[in-house]
This record gives structure tokens, C-alpha cells and sequence, in this order.
């Protein structure tokens, strides 16, 4: 059945505006919501340390800001199951406009936090706090924009139309890196007195243009059909458990191990690059920063091949490139030639992370049924949001320090990911080829 046939047609805008205006407000709360979370990542490798844990070591500084890092993961299925809930009964546009808000206030909170030098231990407790809020915001972001995505418009490119929200994704990561990369060239006194609260001050501009776009689009034509036809059910998360558990499982399966790439290629390295290798941060942030600038164009590239080949065999080669990345990153980044860093980078986030981006977007949204479809992703993205994608990057640093500075087991660490990746969509694979053909 046709959804554009059974929804509602008094929609305030014109479909193809719609869709349109649709596409961009997914990519700017994208944008948005990977701003926010890329600056506390880096902030949390490069400057929290003495400014929220002055009187511990290095490396203890270190594992300690990359741990408050860890902690928004927490908020994140705690905001993604409350808001998911509310999107599936009550809409999908309200839900995103609140968690929009909600990332963007708790991110310029940060800008005004207070250090340990001013409150002592309140510091990083403020901190902590601000992060979960942050958290529970994103926790329904970046899935609602996906769901958006897969329900407005006709299933033809909807590959392409569900990677849109990844091309905010790298965009947000750009920005964020771009502005930090300018603001460490500050000296260092500069930089750990103001410098570092001046790039989340600058959230507010990409919040307002988020907010202005999302409150002028329409309702999705899955969710009118789903209300018109009387499907809202009370519990969604509890139907999605009872009648697609089985897919709950197949989504785990590829969402765990990216979130472990994400989080060790983005954040991780950053950290490596720094206080293992020794390279200034600045220099780290432009290899981030190039990197993340070429995925913004392989993610609808990698969505528009997943429409012509099959989102099942760009996915394994995304696995295919991750493999090859975690096998031979650490003897590159270790040769100390510039280029061979970031040509190091660019493998591993603009070929393998964007490609693995572009295509899950698709197959998650497209497993589940709509009256339930946002809570379900939700359920699937943000658990294993909080249990691997948070505490990765602090896991990754003290299995090297544990290894005596080797960094062998890390390498094991992406290997074993890329295997589970890899391994859950062949073991499904029937069953994604039926939903991705619906």
C-alpha cells in the first residue's frame, strides 16, 4: 500500500516542499547534535583533563575527561526511551523539535561551567551533569531524523534520503573541529582560561537554525497513515519487544560494533595522536578534520549505492575497510610522517566510518513497523550507545596502559568488531533482503 495514498492531505506545506524541507531539517539537527557531542569529545581529550582533574596525573587526567565523555552515554537511553515513546504516540515532529532544545541549552551550559581552580570537586560533578543532559537530548536525535527520513517520500531513494542525516553527522564533526582546531592554536593560558568555552558558546547559531526549520515542516505520512488507521498502540517499546524481538537482536548486532568504530576512530585516536605520540593537538584536529570533511560526500554516495546494490553488501564492505584500518592503523600512525596520519584517518572515517553511517540508517528503520518503528531504533541505538560507545574510548586507553603502552589489543579490539559486524548481517541476511526490498 501506497502511504501517500491513506495519509492526510491538509498538510500546511506541499509534498515535495516538504520532503525537501524534511531533508535538511534531519541534516541540520544532525549537525546540530554531532557539534555538540564531537566539542565535548575533543574538550574532553585535549583540555578537561587540567581543568576538571588538575590533581591527577597524565594519564589519569586523561582516562578521567574521556570517562565524562562516557557519562552523556548514559543519558542517552534514559532521553531516547522518554522521548521515543512520545514520538510514537504523539508525533515524530514535537519529539525532535524538545530534544533539539534540550542538546543545544545543555551545550551552552558547558560553556559557563565553572573549573575545579574556581568550585573544586562541583566542577566536574556540573559537568557530569550537563553531559547526561546532553545525553538524554540525543538520545532521540539522530534516530528521529532517520525515522523522518525513511517516512516522507516513496521507497525508491530512500537509501539516499535516510544517509541525508549522516551528511550532518560529518558536517557537525567539521565544525566542531574546525572552530577547536582555531581556538587551540590559542596559547595555552589562553586556551584553559577562555578559549575553550568560546566554540560552545558558538552552538547557538546552528541551534536557531535548527529550530526554525523543524517547527516549519509537516508531520510524517507513516505516522498520519498510522493515526488515521487507528495503529497508535500505549506501550510501543513494549510491542516492539513482544512482536519483533528478533530484529531487536539482527539491529544490536550492527549497531554495536559501528558505535565501537566511531568512538575509537573519532575520539580514541585523538587522544593517542596526542599524549602516546606526541603530535600538538591542532594537528590531530585537522586530520579529524579532513577526514570528516571527505565523509560528508561518501555517505550519500555510500546511500545511493546501497539503493542500486544492496545496503547488505555495502555494509560488509564498510566491515571489509574497518578490518583493514584496525589492522594496520597503529604501524602507520607510529611513522611519523604527516601524511601517512591523516591518509590514516581518512581510511578509517571517510571510507569506513561514512560508509557504515550511510547504510545502517536504512536497514535499522527499515526492520521495524511503524507504530513502534522510533521506539524500537531507539532501543537498539542507545543501550549499546551507553555500554560500548561511551566507555570505548577510556576501555581503548587503559587496555594500552595496561599493555605497557603497546597498542596491539586495540587492534584486536576493531577486528573482533569488524567480525561481529560482518558476521550479523550474513547470518540475517534473508531477512534484511526482505525488509529492504518492502
Amino acid at each position: 500500500m501506497n502511504v501517500s495514498q491513506t495519509a492526510p492531505t491538509d498538510a500546511p506545506l506541499g509534498r515535495d516542499r516538504n520532503i525537501r524541507r524534511t531533508a535538511w531539517a534531519g541534516i541540520i539537527g544532525s549537525v546540530v547534535e554531532y557539534y555538540d557531542f564531537t566539542l565535548f569529545g575533543l574538550a574532553a581529550a585535549l583540555v578537561f583533563g587540567p581543568l576538571f582533574f588538575p590533581d591527577a596525573d597524565p594519564a589519569t587526567q586523561i582516562i578521567s575527561s574521556l570517562l565524562t565523555f562516557a557519562i552523556g552515554y548514559l543519558g542517552r537511553p534514559i532521553g531516547g526511551i522518554l522521548f521515543s515513546h512520545f514520538g510514537d504516540r504523539i508525533g515524530r515532529k514535537p519529539m525532535l523539535v524538545t530534544t533539539l532544545m534540550l542538546m543545544g541549552v545543555a551545550t551552552l551550559a558547558i560553556g559557563l561551567l565553572p573549573t575545579y581552580a574556581q568550585v573544586g570537586l562541583w566542577a566536574p560533578v556540573l559537568l557530569a551533569l550537563c553531559r547526561i543532559l546532553q545525553g538524554m537530548g540525543a538520545g532521540a536525535e539522530y534516530v528521529g531524523s532517520l525515522v523522518m527520513m525513511a517516512e516522507s517520500g516513496d521507497r525508491t531513494r530512500l537509501g539516499v534520503r535516510v544517509a541525508l542525516p549522516g551528511m550532518g553527522v560529518f558536517g557537525g564533526i567539521v565544525i566542531a573541529t574546525g572552530v577547536f582546531a582555531l581556538i587551540s592554536l590559542l596559547p595555552q593560558d589562553a586556551l584553559l582560561s577562555w578559549g575553550w568555552r568560546v566554540p560552545f558558546f558558538a552552538s547557538i547559531v546552528t541551534l536557531g537554525i535548527g529550530m526554525w526549520i523543524r517547527t516549519g515542516i509537516n508531520e510524517t505520512e507513516e505516522f498520519l497513515a498510522v493515526k488515521a488507521t487507528g495503529r497508535v498502540v500505549r506501550f510501543p517499546l513494549a510491542e516492539a519487544v513482544r512482536h519483533q524481538w528478533r530484529e531487536i537482536l539482527i539491529g544490536f548486532g550492527v549497531n554495536g560494533p559501528y558505535l565501537a568504530f566511531s568512538s575509537l576512530t573519532q575520539v580514541y585516536l585523538l587522544s593517542y595522536l596526542t599524549g602516546t605520540l606526541g603530535y600538538p593537538a591542532s594537528f590531530g584536529l585537522v586530520a579529524n578534520l579532513v577526514s570528516s570533511a571527505l565523509a560528508i560526500g561518501v555517505v550519500p554516495l555510500a546511500g545511493h549505492l546501497g539503493d542500486r546494490l544492496g545496503r547488505r553488501r555495502v555494509w560488509l564492505f564498510g566491515c571489509g575497510v574497518f578490518a583493514i584500518f584496525g589492522s594496520l592503523a597503529f604501524p602507520l600512525l607510529a611513522t611519523g610522517s604527516e601524511l601517512v596520519i591523516v591518509l590514516t584517518m581518512v581510511l578509517g572515517i571517510s571510507f569506513g566510518l561514512a560508509t557504515l553511517y550511510a547504510t545502517q540508517g536504512a536497514i535499522l528503520t527499515a526492520l521495524f513497523d511503524p507504530q513502534y518503528r522510533l521506539s524500537a531504533v531507539v532501543l537498539v541505538r542507545e543501550p549499546t550507545a551507553a555500554l560500548i560507545a561511551g566507555p570505548t574510548p577510556a576501555f581503548a586507553a587503559w587496555l594500552v596502559l595496561a599493555a605497557g603502552g603497546s597498542a596491539w589489543p586495540v587492534t584486536v579490539f576493531f577486528l573482533v568488531a569488524a567480525l561481529v559486524a560482518a558476521g550479523t548481517v550474513l547470518f540475517a541476511w534473508k531477512q534484511l533482503g526482505r525488509v529492504e526490498s518492502r
